[in-house]
């Protein structure tokens, strides 16, 4: 019995035993994970239209794991109600994004900032 990194897991002597490593992964982060994502450009139109600027080639600082990247190279999941854009380095939740008929929900408390270049 193999876990999910492909080395033995530890409950492999006893089929009873759960694997305690799997409770600690998100479920978007476990390697072969059918859920599929888009790249960050799949959020460019949503946050254009609350923004007005476009934000794909800004850069965000990941709270949870400290990398720095261009937005565009997010992980996007649009199968969720509204869309939640995960971190390519560490699958942590950057943004979430959910539109109603009279408002938008957003939570960018995965980031520590956004830099986003005036000129572009």
């Amino acid at each position: 019995m193999t876990g999910i990194s492909g080395l033995p897991s530890q409950g492999a002597e006893d089929p009873h035993v759960e694997d305690p490593r799997v409770e600690d992964h998100d479920i978007a982060g476990i390697a072969g994970n059918p859920i599929p994502h888009l790249d960050g450009n799949a959020a460019a139109g949503p946050l254009w239209e609350l923004f007005r600027i476009d934000i794909i080639a800004a850069i965000g600082r990941c709270k949870n794991c400290g990398a720095v990247r261009v937005f565009g190279e997010a992980a996007v999941y649009a199968d969720a109600p509204g869309i939640v854009v995960r971190c390519s380095s560490c699958d942590g939740v950057l943004l979430r994004l959910v539109e109603t008929p009279t408002s938008y929900w957003l939570d960018v408390s995965g980031l520590s900032y956004l830099q986003i270049d005036r000129e572009g």
